[in-house]
């Protein structure tokens, strides 16, 4: 018999005398597998064929054979596996599989610990009875470990050992502890520090003295990981404002009260260092003086490291946008004079490059066109590592993937380098569902479908893969029922332009106690960028609006506004946008502008015009305290007639002025005293917040705004303002939530002032 054998190192022949004639093994076909056991049988052998990819009737391939070795090793199943060939006569083989399975481990135990019981640390492992894996083991040491650590206890240490039983194959897993003494950090004092202040110094670290909600915020533990990145983190922060020669010393705990310790930080600042100037080696590609200009560390200045970090990035960029893939920046520093520093970049160029291929792997569901049209550079372009990274954040920027790995490579052909793209896929579809509670639907409940990377031609695929946005959305609430499914392709015929559609149903009972209103159509839009951060949008919207006026008296103005109506209309809108983030922008600002016609030549019952500008500002000031700016301007007029309800404007409730119901400000009907809305409105807020901990935010706010009846009239004549306090959080489950209680200030006649609690989900600004 001829006995192949297959290990962690891969196939090859036994010590038996070859065959007369070389068999070609690759073209016989495998006609069984059957498993042998060296040892007790502790896993069942359909355990073992789901790790194994061979199967019977495939032709042998020995580079399956090493990777279904590899993938029982890393089961953590077995502890040694071989493979023998038994070559038949009919140009077939029969399979064997040897295999010595891992131990059965029968019961976990528990020695040294004191603190928490056995039962909470068998909770704690999350491993049960059965065959263990190393890393399963490895995961419940580290899982022990976070639980001491989580109530004070540093320097746990946990092990674990094997103890056989009177039965062959089976195990007792017993993890011993070494529990340390409970040290929780009453204070966090500095030796030696003169130039900056123990507040000043603290707000660098990210281990915390104990507070009043530490069972929340978990400050007052130590962890020795973060503890040294700590110090680490504080010696760049004194390189940064000029101390280049600090150092930092290990931290000492002190003995305090209560099982606490003062943690102190010995510190060496050294002199505080200036810049003398900059200068550069010998170069080629540029002159000094067209790089000196972005220099952000330059002569006079105190010496600032990270400035030194951005400044060689800076300059690899300028030589990575010419294609000097290669080029080598080192930063040479030489004292002058105490104190005094002058910095020279020393940098070596290498050649110049164009780009050759453009590989891309990891891409099992997206096409490769998806990811393609993202990518700026092109093969026989001259090489830009700059693009590289604008690669690398706009396929992050798709949400397709956990990880974007962009690179570059030596080519096969000379002058040349290959961009190398690996992407790893992530879950693009959503299905979410769930309920809570807003100020406008006291009880409000959702279903949402969302797939951002679909494909609408792809049905075998479950129609994925093609990058296009597809999301479908279900609300109901005691005041709303509410369904909508849209439709985007971000690249339309192979260009920059975004093309969508939606259709929708809205019933709002909650605009007015006087009327209904429901609204039932689709609407088609175009998209293109206008810059890096602009773009503009047209869209025309169809739908028909039924206005149900209650029972009103006869001489009100709502009588005339009931009815069904066809409303057809073309909008267009220029946007920019700067913020960091649509969720919690901390600094940049947006921008809208833009126009709506109604009836005309589009046809419909209402002929009206509207023109709208908003915008918000945002600012990162100290202790992460955020300032946000936000207004808006609106005017609508008739073209012909007049400017039905659903037209006009009305403010209050969640989205602006805070300190009034919802659509409560506005003229008014003289008969039932409720609002009919105006055609010019306009609104300011301004809005710091400031963290609590976590992903909880404080909010303090005041808003001003008026609506006026007249078209263009933006007399102040009926102001209403307000002030408040507030609370931002990220709810599992609900996503961004908002909660507001504010009191106003200035209203009107009619309106309602008393104090209003606002609730809203999905809040942005």
């Amino acid at each position: 018999m001829l006995a192949l054998l297959v290990g962690p190192q891969g196939v090859h022949a036994q010590d038996e005398p070859p065959p007369a004639e070389p068999l070609d093994l690759e073209q016989r076909t495998i006609v069984s597998i059957t498993f042998r056991y060296g040892g007790p049988k502790t896993v069942d052998e359909s355990r073992l064929r789901d790790h194994m990819s061979v199967r019977v009737g495939q032709k042998y391939n020995p580079e399956i054979l090493d990777k279904d070795a590899a993938s029982l090793y890393e089961s953590g199943l077995v502890d040694d596996v071989s493979f023998l060939g038994d070559p038949r006569g009919d140009d077939s083989l029969a399979l064997i599989v040897e295999v010595v399975t891992r131990g059965q481990i029968v019961e976990i135990g528990f020695a040294g610990n004191t603190i928490f019981s056995d039962r909470k640390l068998a909770s704690e492992t999350k491993v049960k009875a059965g065959v263990i894996s190393d890393s399963a083991i490895l995961e419940a040491r580290r899982n022990i470990e976070k639980q001491y650590q989580g109530y004070g206890y540093p320097d746990v240490l946990v092990s674990h050992r094997l103890r056989e039983t009177e039965r062959p194959g089976q195990f007792q897993l017993v993890f011993v502890i070494q529990e340390g003494v409970k040290s929780e950090v009453r204070k966090i004092l500095f030796e030696g520090n003169k130039a900056f202040s123990r507040v000043e110094l603290k707000r660098e670290l990210k281990t915390k003295q104990k507070g009043l909600f530490s069972f929340i915020t978990k400050s007052g533990r130590i962890d020795a990981e973060k503890l040294q990145l700590d110090l680490l983190h504080l010696e760049d922060f004194y390189r940064n404002h000029g101390y280049r020669m600090v150092r930092i010393d290990s931290a000492r705990r002190e003995p305090a009260n209560n099982d606490r310790v003062d943690l102190v930080i010995p510190i060496h600042e050294g002199p505080k260092y200036t810049v003398r100037s900059t200068a550069f080696g010998k170069m080629t590609v540029f002159k000094p003086e067209e790089l000196i200009p972005a220099l952000s560390m330059v002569g006079g200045q105190v010496f600032s490291n990270k400035k030194v970090r951005d400044d060689v990035r800076m300059i690899r960029s300028y030589y990575g946008s010419r294609g000097y893939a290669d080029a080598v920046v080192m930063p040479e520093m030489r004292d002058v004079s105490p104190g005094v520093v002058a910095i020279t970049y020393r940098i070596t160029e290498g050649p110049r490059y164009r780009v050759g291929k453009v590989n891309i792997q990891g891409n099992v569901i997206t096409k490769d066109k998806v990811i393609r049209r993202e990518i700026p550079m092109r093969p026989g372009d001259h090489y830009n590592s700059v693009d590289e990274e604008t690669t690398k954040l706009r396929l992050q920027n798709l949400r397709y993937f956990k990880q974007v790995q962009v690179s570059d490579s030596p080519s096969a052909q000379s002058g040349y380098r290959d961009v190398n793209i690996i992407v790893d896929e992530t879950t693009t579809g959503q299905v979410s569902f769930g309920a809570g509670f807003s100020s406008i639907d006291s009880v409000v409940g959702y279903l949402h479908l969302e797939q951002t990377n679909f494909d609408i031609g792809n049905p075998k695929n479950w129609f994925r893969g093609g990058g296009q946005r597809f999301n479908m959305r279900l609300q109901l609430g005691t005041e709303r029922r509410d369904v909508k499914v849209s439709l985007i392709e971000p690249w339309f015929l192979g260009r920059r332009l975004s093309l969508g559609g939606e259709g929708f149903y809205r019933n709002l009972l909650f605009l007015s106690d006087e009327y209904d209103q429901s609204n039932a159509g689709g609407a088609i839009f175009v998209r293109s960028p206008m810059g890096r951060k602009g773009y503009v949008q047209a869209e025309y919207r169809l739908e028909q609006v039924g206005i149900d006026v209650e029972a009103v008296p006869h001489d009100s103005d709502f009588l005339e506004e009931d009815g069904d109506f066809l409303r057809s209309a073309v909008s267009v809108n220029y946007v920019y946008d700067s913020r960091d983030s649509n969720m919690l922008p901390r600094q940049g600002h947006r921008v809208k502008v833009g126009a709506t016609l109604t009836g005309g030549i589009l046809g419909g019952d209402i002929e009206t015009y509207t023109l709208m500008a908003t915008g918000s500002k945002h600012w990162n000031l100290p202790w992460d305290v955020i300032l946000n700016l936000n207004g808006s301007v609106t005017v609508v007029d008739a073209l012909s007639g007049h400017v039905p309800i659903f037209e006009r404007q009305m403010l209050g409730g969640a989205r602006n002025l805070r300190g009034f119901d919802t659509r409560d400000v506005g003229p008014r009907d003289s008969a039932t005293g409720s609002v009919l809305g105006g055609n010019t409105a306009a609104y300011g807020t301004v809005e710091g917040t400031f963290p609590i901990f976590g992903q909880v935010r404080g909010a303090v706010f005041g808003d001003i705004g008026f609506v006026n009846a007249d078209s263009y009239d933006f007399s102040p004549d009926q102001i209403h303002s307000d002030v408040g306090i507030g609370v931002r959080a990220t709810i599992p489950y609900f996503g961004p939530m908002a909660l507001d209680y504010a009191f106003p200030l200035q209203s009107e006649d009619g309106a309602d002032d008393g104090p209003r609690l606002q609730i809203y989900v999905n809040y942005q600004y």
